[in-house]
């Protein structure tokens, strides 16, 4: 990464969506047919498990049927009534309000007392809204279909596509974190692209170390993503790929990467040579509200540093420390930027639509490229 002299902001208008309700929902209608996380296979082990999230504000559900994992908008054919009601759970598509049945094809294969509609399930040709689901490793990502069928996941993704991959083969489920945040998801994502605010809302935790030295570290721009790495190497990035192709990368630096629209994926060294994947997702639910998502676990890669001796005769200790010390961690850190962004929606109507950006904003910036990309062809 090298010093670079401000240039002109790619914002355009953007604080319109965090205050008015007809743009954030045309801006939810766009962002609908882009991959978006939903989560982990790990939920969704057994025949029949499924679990709830959300695309673009839109409920939806995930489940294993059979051997396939089929995704639909969480709402009955008959009455949109909503099928699923908990985060997760196991068992067939039966909707709780008139006992409408579906199959693994979404299509309603047994309603009550169907002749007061005028004819049999098959008929009445009464079906879910299907979503596009798909996979990188144990990373479940869905869309509503878009017009022209759209880019694969794994073309979305480019060269991550097999870092993520190997980031998230992990055999433990992830650990999960959650909290209501009273601001735009725009405005908490832009908090986790941006290295300039470290050092004065991390004091505490991440922003000990300062700001990061130019020379010592790379930002990766690639599609509608980009990256940090605490790594001076360009080709850093392809590397990183290749060896995860390979099965041979080892953890080292912190390195995190931006996934357009909502995610975060971080790798991060938590104590001596004892590394993490911490995933963040900011779920819109309206102009000035999101639902932040966060989950954490063991990078599963060895370590490029073999660990010191005393970190080895007590890891069984600290691994216990580790363990109850986590999700406090992580959430003081998340809370931090929660809290900032907070503050600057409640003067949302008085923000600048052209912010000066620095060098250690450039990824804010490029992540801001591709919203208005996003905007224009989704």
């Amino acid at each position: 990464m090298q010093p670079q002299i401000p240039t002109p902001s790619p914002f355009t208008d953007w604080p319109h969506t965090l205050i008015d309700p007809a743009r954030f929902r045309d801006e939810q209608a766009r962002l609908a047919r882009v991959w978006t996380f939903l989560g982990f296979t790990h939920d969704v082990a057994q025949d029949g498990d499924w679990f709830r999230a959300t695309i673009a504000t839109r409920s939806v559900f995930v489940q294993r049927l059979g051997d396939e994992l089929r995704g639909f908008e969480n709402r009955c054919a008959h009455r949109s009534f909503p099928l699923r009601n908990a985060d997760k759970g196991n068992g067939p598509i039966v909707c709780g309000f008139h006992n409408w049945r579906y199959d693994k094809n979404g299509e309603a294969v047994d309603i009550p007392l169907s002749g007061v509609f005028g004819g049999s399930p098959g008929e009445l040709a009464a079906r879910l809204n299907p979503i596009e689901i798909d996979t990188c490793g144990s990373l479940i990502f869905g869309r509503f279909a878009p017009a022209g069928g759209g880019p694969s996941l794994c073309l979305f993704f480019g060269e991550s596509f097999d870092i993520l991959a190997a980031i998230s083969d992990s055999s433990a489920a992830p650990k999960f974190v959650t909290r209501t945040v009273e601001a735009n998801w725009r405005l908490c994502f832009h908090a986790n692209v941006e290295d300039y605010h470290g050092p004065v809302v991390h004091a505490r935790t991440l922003g000990k170390t300062g700001y990061p030295r130019p020379g010592r570290t790379h930002y990766f721009r690639f599609g509608w993503h980009s990256a940090f790495f605490a790594d001076p190497d360009p080709d850093g990035l392809t590397r990183m790929a290749a060896d995860c192709r390979e099965g041979t990368w080892r953890s080292a630096n912190y390195r995190v990467f931006q996934i357009f629209p909502d995610l975060t994926v971080s790798h991060v060294r938590v104590h001596w040579e004892n590394w993490f994947i911490i995933l963040i997702q900011y779920a819109p639910v309206s102009p000035s509200r999101s639902i932040m998502r966060a989950w954490y676990y063991r990078a599963p890669f060895s370590t490029h540093r073999p660990p010191a001796w005393y970190d080895r005769l007590t890891r069984p200790l600290t691994n216990l420390v580790r363990k109850i010390v986590m999700p406090y961690l992580v959430k003081m850190v998340l809370d931090e930027d929660n809290a900032v962004c907070e503050r600057q929606q409640s003067i949302a109507q008085q923000l600048s639509p052209a912010p000066i950006l620095g060098a250690l904003e450039e990824r804010l910036a490029w992540y801001e490229e591709a919203y208005t990309e996003a905007m224009r062809t989704s």
